[in-house]
């Protein structure tokens, strides 16, 4: 291994040289599906927040994580050999201070029996564990059981990727319908491709109205709630225009029961999708609706 990496050297952020000092820490090369593990149970013993995880294929999983090790990959920081990762150079980082001894199947048990909620979407918890009690742990993974119809709308202003879909399976959502005009992000897993490829694999489906979305540039000059009100009073005015695609938005919630409303702005009050649930209200009185 390289000596320790120089200050103007180092990965561009804190998560990164973390799990950079704990692969360090490792000593060992390993595949992406046990590194994941190892941090998540790290984070869960120590308290650290580097990443979010989610119940993916085989357990907890962060979409952030794997970016951030295929990065490290990129820039020279980290070896992949036969699909199993090691550094290739130190960094100065707060030790370590737990890295769970198991491997293999005995890691993914470990982390299942631990925290069952990362079990609910796994495609081996029967290869792992009696049909009993692979039943056990998904019953006590289990975050919700309402089933209840709801129109919810969210937004992922100020969320991870990873944070974004673990509200949506702690309510019990069954569809997303993204209302952006245009359905791309800087923010690292809210484009529409990411969305679309993800979430299906949780569970979730995905539809992008970009029909009921708003002209970026008409936002461009925003400064005061005024200026707020109005828009939405000048979108409001165009959703007689905008049926074919309010009406999509009903059979799927007709469809689906329990749906999310999603655009980017963390309070519903500033963003055009409170003036689509307001509608939908309004045609059908019926409609229970719920901001996350």
């Amino acid at each position: 291994m390289n000596n320790t990496l120089g200050a103007e050297n180092k990965p561009t952020y804190i998560r990164q040289r973390y799990l950079l000092a704990f692969l360090n820490q490792l000593n060992e090369p390993l595949q992406m599906t046990y590194i994941q593990k190892l941090v998540f149970l790290n984070e869960k013993a120590c308290g650290k927040e580097y990443y979010d995880f989610v119940p993916y294929k085989y357990g907890p999983y962060s979409f952030q994580l794997a970016e951030d090790l295929d990065i490290l990959t990129k820039r020279g920081f980290v070896s992949r050999n036969s699909g199993r990762f090691e550094p290739i150079t130190g960094i100065d980082f707060d030790n370590i201070q737990f890295i769970s001894k198991e491997r293999g199947d005995e890691l993914i048990r470990k982390a299942y029996r631990e925290y069952p909620y990362y079990a609910i979407n796994s495609e081996i918890l029967e290869k792992l564990f009696t049909r009993e009690e692979a039943a056990s742990l998904k019953k006590s993974g289990t975050t919700s059981e309402r089933t209840n119809p709801v129109l919810f709308t969210i937004g992922y202003e100020g969320r991870s990727i990873e944070e974004f879909i673990n509200t949506l399976i702690f309510n019990n959502i069954s569809a997303l319908c993204d209302v952006r005009k245009n359905p791309l992000s800087r923010k690292f897993g809210f484009s529409n491709r990411n969305l679309a490829h993800i979430l299906p694999q949780i569970g979730i489906k995905y539809y992008s109205i970009t029909g009921l979305g708003i002209d970026s540039e008409k936002r461009n000059d925003l400064e005061t709630k005024e200026d707020y009100i109005c828009l939405f009073s000048d979108y409001a005015g165009t959703l007689n225009r905008r049926t074919v695609f309010l009406d999509e938005v009903y059979k799927l919630y007709k469809m689906h029961n329990r749906i999310a409303l999603m655009c980017y702005e963390k309070d519903p009050q500033m963003c055009h999708r409170h003036v689509i649930r307001d509608y939908m209200v309004e045609k059908d009185d019926s409609i229970v609706s719920e901001d996350l």
